[in-house]
């Protein structure tokens, strides 16, 4: 199935503006996320803690909702479902 993704700031350099993934049917935003970190070490580091979870200051949304609000790295994706990947915005 194809999944529309659309990274920002430095998720979209080191992903080279890839804009669509395949993934199998069945896939969740950890198999995304997953898919994505093996194209790059750098990327790896960036989206994953020590642990193997989706580091805090990673925001995926999933058609419009952060992830955390649907099912975590465990929500479903389907066909033709836009995910969004930036990081957090913090300063002041």
């Amino acid at each position: 199935m194809i999944i529309k993704l659309k990274a920002f700031a430095r998720y979209r350099d080191l992903l080279e503006g890839k804009t669509e993934v395949d993934l199998p049917p069945g896939s969740t935003v950890f198999d995304l996320v997953k898919e994505l970190a093996l194209r790059s070490t750098d990327l790896c580091d960036q989206i994953f803690d020590a642990s193997g979870k989706i580091r805090e200051d990673v925001n995926v949304m999933v058609n419009g909702r952060h992830f955390e609000s649907l099912g975590g790295g465990q929500t479903a994706l389907a066909e033709g479902d836009e995910v969004a990947l930036f990081p957090a915005v913090v300063g002041g």
